[in-house]
């Protein structure tokens, strides 16, 4: 700021005394003015500084908030996170409780259905699919029992689980050396002998106040059928005629047996094994590549099936025949084996088989490559029914050629030719 110019101007105007009391005023006011400038920027400076001041701290107190609120969600989601995952434990936790009683239910079902039971069938319903011969008051009267048995049969049909738990029964008598004696040995290959056989046996049996029987094939009848009446007539022999219904799934066995050479088909499964055992070993599946044996195979087994319809009819055992097919005994073990007792004339007794199924009863598991099968034979009507297997929820779906169906498929109009 400039001062003295303007006093030197003023002063010059002035006496002495006049000028220098001017000068002091001045001087003074300038003194003045120049501290009422310091104060101002002063303040100024002040005032910038409480402004800076004051957004730091306005800053400091929002970033403190922010910091409470960011920890405040923290501890929310640390909190929810905490419900979800008890949540999630707890359904968890649940639904193994679940499953465990699931397990624990299906292992008591099928435990239960191995053990001993009390005859499934009310009287009425027995006495209902009993045969005039076997038919008998609710109390059964020992004079009308039966007094010899066959079992009539041509393999993978369940005879030898059905026979081994007739044999443990405590009123019937079956041959130690096998369940079908006169199938091997020296007498298959001659009737004669094999009749001497059965007669000795039957008077053994009957003199130890047992029903004695076993199985039968249908060779030996059909090389001498008048022989073999005159027998049945003569010991009053009942015939438990055994077949299977579904020879597709019969078929897929035998052919596991001729063409991949697995005896456990025949064999079954061994002492201690199970089903699920062996197929969690890998011994269920198998794939049925050769189609056309596959379908010699089933020509067999419905020649088979024949072969046994004939020898039943030519035993002529005056409709003294109960029926007994492999599926009812598969779904319905203690039913049959009722309606085989009653139709001896004997008490129910539960016996555990000695043979168990070695082969998954559905194509489904069984078969690896059920839909090639399905391809090749579910075009033919005799063998539809076959592949819908509703218990197992298992069926053809996606055939892949039209020309399998009706007349154009050379699987289904292949004639089955019966022999002896």
């Amino acid at each position: 700021m400039s001062v003295c110019p303007v006093v030197v101007l003023c002063c010059g105007g002035l006496g002495a005394p006049q000028g220098i009391v001017f000068y002091v005023l001045m001087t003074l006011m300038a003194f003045v003015y120049v501290g009422m400038d310091t104060h101002m920027q002063w303040s100024r400076r002040q005032a910038c500084t409480s402004s800076a001041t004051t957004s730091e701290e306005a800053a400091l107190a929002n970033l403190s908030l922010i910091m409470a609120d960011h920890t405040a969600v923290e501890k929310e989601h640390l909190r929810v996170s905490g419900q979800i995952d008890a949540a999630v434990a707890s359904a968890r936790a649940d639904a193994v409780a679940k499953l465990d009683a699931s397990l624990k239910e299906t292992v008591s079902v099928n435990a239960a259905a191995s053990e001993p039971s009390p005859a499934p069938m009310d009287e009425a319903t027995l006495l209902a699919r009993m045969p005039p011969c076997a038919v008998q008051a609710p109390t059964l009267d020992p004079t009308k029992r039966a007094k010899a048995f066959f079992i009539m049969y041509m393999g993978h049909s369940a005879s030898t689980a059905v026979i081994s738990e007739m044999g443990q029964h405590t009123d019937i008598l079956v041959d130690p050396r096998g369940p079908e004696p006169v199938d091997h040995h020296e007498y298959e290959a001659n009737t004669t002998l094999a009749l001497e056989y059965t007669r000795a046996f039957f008077d053994r049996g009957i003199k130890e106040g047992k029903i004695p029987g076993f199985k039968l094939r249908p060779t030996h009848v059909l090389r001498q059928p008048e022989a073999w009446r005159a027998l049945v007539q003569e010991y009053d022999v009942r015939l438990i005629w055994n077949f299977r219904a579904n020879t597709i799934k019969q078929a897929s066995g035998e052919y596991r047996y001729r063409y991949l050479k697995d005896t456990s088909v025949i064999e079954g499964l061994r002492d201690g094994e199970t089903l699920e055992s062996k197929c969690a070993n890998g011994g269920c599946a198998f794939n049925i590549t050769n189609m056309d044996f596959f379908h010699k195979v089933v020509s067999d087994l419905l020649n088979n099936d024949n072969l046994i319809t004939r020898s039943v009819a030519a035993l002529q055992a005056d409709g003294c025949v109960l029926s007994l097919p492999y599926e009812e005994y598969l779904y319905s073990r203690d039913n049959s084996m009722a309606q085989v007792y009653r139709f001896l004339g004997v008490p129910f007794e539960d016996h555990a088989p000695n043979r168990q199924k070695a082969t998954a009863d559905s194509l489904c598991d069984a078969v690896a490559n059920v839909e090639d099968l399905c391809d090749a034979f579910y075009g033919c009507l005799r063998y539809r029914w076959m592949f819908d297997d509703w218990n197992n929820n298992c069926k053809c779906v996606g055939l892949r050629k039209e020309s399998r169906f009706g007349e154009n498929n050379p699987y289904c109009s292949a004639p089955v030719k019966s022999r002896a």
